[in-house]
Formats: C-alpha cells, sequence, structure tokens
C-alpha cells in the first residue's frame, strides 16, 4: 500500500472515492445527505480544496489502483476572552472503499496525518462522527480517538 499526497490529477479518483462514504450517510439518515452522484463531490470541489495550503488531502493506493482517501485541515484559532489560542489537524473525510476496508487503510491514513500534524507542531487531531455510524466510531476508537465535545438535536417534525 502507498499513502501520498494527492495531486490535481488524484481529484477524479478522490470524487469517486467519496462515494463509499457518502451511501453510509444518506442512507442512515436520508433527509439531510444526498445519495452519491457525480454532483455529492465532485472533482471540481477537489481541485479547489487542493489548492487550499492549510488542506492535506491524502489517497492510499494498493496494486496503483486508489482505496481510498482523507481529507484534512490545518485549522489555528486565535485567543479570544473566552478560550486560549488552539491549534488542529481536523479531519473532515475519510474514505475506504468496501474491498479495502479492515485491511489497515485506514489506519495509514490517520497515521499520515498523525505526522503531518506532529511536523506543524499540532498536537491535536479532531473530527465528526456521526452517532448512528457505528462502524466509524469503532474504528475512530481503535485509533485513540475520544469524545470531547457532543452535538444534540431536537427534531421538530414538519419543520424540514
Amino acid at each position: 500500500m502507498d499513502i501520498r499526497l494527492a495531486t490535481l490529477n488524484d481529484a477524479e479518483s478522490i470524487a469517486a472515492l467519496n462515494a463509499a462514504v457518502q451511501h453510509v450517510h444518506a442512507d442512515a439518515l436520508p433527509h439531510l445527505f444526498k445519495p452519491p452522484s457525480a454532483e455529492t463531490f465532485p472533482a471540481s470541489l477537489v481541485r479547489q480544496l487542493l489548492a487550499d495550503p492549510n488542506t492535506y488531502i491524502f489517497i492510499a493506493s494498493a496494486n496503483d489502483a486508489p482505496v481510498g482517501y482523507l481529507y484534512g485541515q490545518i485549522l489555528r484559532r486565535a485567543e479570544t476572552s473566552l478560550h486560549y489560542a488552539w491549534d488542529r489537524f481536523y479531519i473532515h473525510h475519510i474514505s475506504v472503499n468496501h474491498a479495502s476496508q479492515r485491511q489497515g487503510v485506514g489506519q495509514a491514513l490517520i497515521q499520515t496525518a498523525v505526522r503531518v500534524a506532529q511536523e506543524h507542531g499540532i498536537a491535536t487531531l479532531a473530527l465528526d462522527v456521526w452517532a448512528m455510524n457505528t462502524q466509524a466510531r469503532a474504528f475512530f476508537a481503535a485509533q485513540g480517538f475520544t469524545v470531547y465535545q457532543e452535538t444534540m438535536w431536537l427534531h421538530l417534525t414538519g419543520q424540514e
């Protein structure tokens, strides 16, 4: 397996790999998430993200075929009257195609993000995971992530 920083030439592959995770979300929460399509995470958006110097997209390949990606971003927040300054490496997406899951691809992508965070002097990685996504929650816990904040909602029917 090979993991490297994505280039503009990888945009189509990354867009296609997003379908696996988009499908999980759309199946579980169809009133929030659109089913995967060419418009849900288009290659043009991937190219825009790659132009941001604080964005990192890593692509994992096995036998020269893309099998997963991680999209992360360095976030730096200034001190305010309420909180101290903080830096995070925030993971927006991680997706591994179904056939390559449970083969260390996701773990290798996370470890690559850890190395980048460390290279930038950042001590914390963060991400969001939906409560219904038990497989992802278990994976992240196995990588050492713990819950530090929870978001709750009160969904009012008829108020879509």
